[in-house]
């Protein structure tokens, strides 16, 4: 298939998916069907032409090796040249869909399953997904504890296709000539994942203590609890976050969110081309999400507020996706409209949502007097998210380097279980994981994401949120896509890359105040 008639498929084809899972995600449609899709696009993952892809991607990474330097970035590090970079965007894309495309029943049956389920909770059956935020809002420690037992029932239940899918992937990456899962991620993304994970491992030391202290402060304080006695199923209610509820109002969430765009310059009004859906459905997922359905064309952000600081940090984090991909170029190559290094748009989606721990936008856009209150709670949240991540790279490193499956679940709850003092069950070790090591995407987006709110607060004040040259400046790195990596972005904005160190600083510095 030539390049350019491979690449309009290709984009009719996320369209389409990404249409199935949004219907599925926004409680439109009970079932998930991948399965039709993929096989109406079946040539696209053909394994002849998805190695026909990988080759020249090698091919003209080898080239641009070989080439006299010619643009070196500001540390002095080569960028990669546009053929290179499209080649193994679209070499990534295909052979993910090889993966899914061997894997599309699993995944449907996994899906449907969770979308279908229902338990029961206090005599009354409730929707699988709907539990969660039930969790979420019980202050019974009990009661917690039997409705966990009831969520657990069904993830084991699932359990034995996801580690049908997990086996199939590690197969398969063998078929397109890698050792191991491990190795297929690192190459066809570009991310050294053995330098991260050695980061992280440094991070989860040196957070240890103040992690601890404070996660003990707000276990006694919230749940009434030594932090060694809690477990998974208590953290959403200490998240939860309820004594701040009247400080976030949940019928201002989208309002609250529209006026913040505005003042960027960036008015929901001038983006016809995004639609926010927050009408509540009983199967509707309760994790906001943004479904790119075309892009820069129609882009819609799923969300469902149930009360409290969580709707105002989602709605934001979504609302980072969706005026991204809502203004794209559309003349930008498909590559970089469609893929491409998902940590940069998680970077703009954590940009917009930790909007809602600063304390200037706090005091302009939410009521109450417990600010710098919930802004030290805030800070403990973003950490725990932190270490979550870091102990959860750390586990699929083992998950994905060859090892035995049977021997993954007690690793899952030994690795989470020390990284976050609390105790995790083994019975999500395969729920836990999203493909590809997204994981590490989100890990980098997190560092880049205090850069460059730095970068911003320098240029524009401490307030840059409210300035249209902020937006301005914004948009002029959304119209790109995902053309550049984190790296890249942090090199052209005069960083010397990723630095650990800053975020590390500014959740010291919140915690301790």
């Amino acid at each position: 298939m030539e390049a350019e008639e491979y690449r309009k498929r290709a984009e009719g084809f996320l369209r389409e998916l990404n249409e199935e899972f949004y219907r599925n995600g926004a409680g439109l449609k009970d079932s998930l069907d991948v399965s039709s899709v993929f096989e109406k696009y079946s040539d696209l993952f053909e394994k002849d032409q998805v190695m026909l892809l990988l080759g020249a991607a090698r091919e003209s990474r080898f080239v641009a090796r070989e080439m006299p330097p010619q643009r070196p970035g500001p540390s002095g590090l080569m960028e990669a040249t546009e053929e290179e970079k499209r080649a193994r965007y679209l070499a990534w894309f295909a052979a993910d869909g090889f993966l899914d495309m061997a894997t599309k029943e699993l995944t449907d049956a996994v899906a449907s399953g969770e979308t279908q389920a229902q338990v029961e909770f206090e005599g009354k059956m409730i929707p699988f997904r709907a539990s969660q935020v039930v969790l979420a809002n019980e202050p019974s420690p009990r009661a917690r504890a039997a409705l966990e037992t009831a969520r657990q029932q069904v993830t084991r239940k699932n359990n034995p296709k996801r580690a049908e899918r997990m086996e199939m992937l590690h197969t398969l990456v063998g078929e397109l000539g890698y050792p191991d899962y491990r190795s297929f991620c690192a190459e066809t993304r570009g991310i050294d994942l053995e330098s991260l994970s050695a980061r992280m491992q440094g991070f989860l030391d040196d957070t240890e203590g103040l992690y601890t202290r404070a996660m003990e402060k707000a276990a006694s304080s919230i749940l009434g609890m030594r932090l060694r006695d809690v477990s998974r199923h208590d953290l959403g209610f200490l998240f939860r976050g309820i004594e701040f509820d009247d400080m976030f109002a949940g019928d201002r969430v989208v309002t609250t969110l529209e006026s913040t765009v505005a003042a960027m310059g960036l008015a929901h009004e001038g983006y016809p081309n995004i639609h926010i859906d927050a009408e509540a459905r009983e199967r509707k997922s309760p994790r906001a999400f943004c479904a790119t359905l075309d892009i820069p064309g129609k882009i819609v952000l799923v969300t469902m507020p149930h009360g409290g600081h969580d709707d105002y940090h989602s709605i934001l984090h979504e609302a980072g996706h969706a005026w991204h991909f809502g203004s794209v170029l559309p003349d930008r190559a498909f590559e970089y409209r469609w893929l491409g290094d998902n940590s940069v748009t998680e970077t703009y989606a954590f940009l917009f949502q930790y909007l809602a721990a600063d304390e200037n936008w706090l005091l302009e856009y939410v009521r109450g007097p417990h600010v710098d209150e919930y802004r030290r709670f805030a800070a403990m949240r973003k950490l725990f998210m932190l270490r979550r991540s870091a102990a959860k790279l750390l586990y699929e490193l083992r998950l994905h380097g060859g090892k035995p499956l049977a021997d993954m679940p007690q690793e899952y709850a030994g690795l989470l279980t020390d990284a976050l003092k609390v105790r995790y069950p083994e019975s999500y070790y395969l729920a836990d994981v999203d493909d590809g090591f997204y994981v590490a995407q989100y890990l980098r987006a997190w560092i880049f994401e205090a850069q460059l709110r730095s970068f911003f607060t320098q240029r524009f004040g401490e307030r840059w949120y409210a300035y249209p040259e902020a937006g301005q400046a914004l948009r002029e790195l959304f119209v790109e896509g995902q053309r550049f990596s984190v790296e890249e972005l942090a090199q052209k904005l005069g960083m010397p890359g990723l630095d650990l160190n800053v975020v590390s600083q500014e959740l010291a510095d919140n915690l301790k105040a």
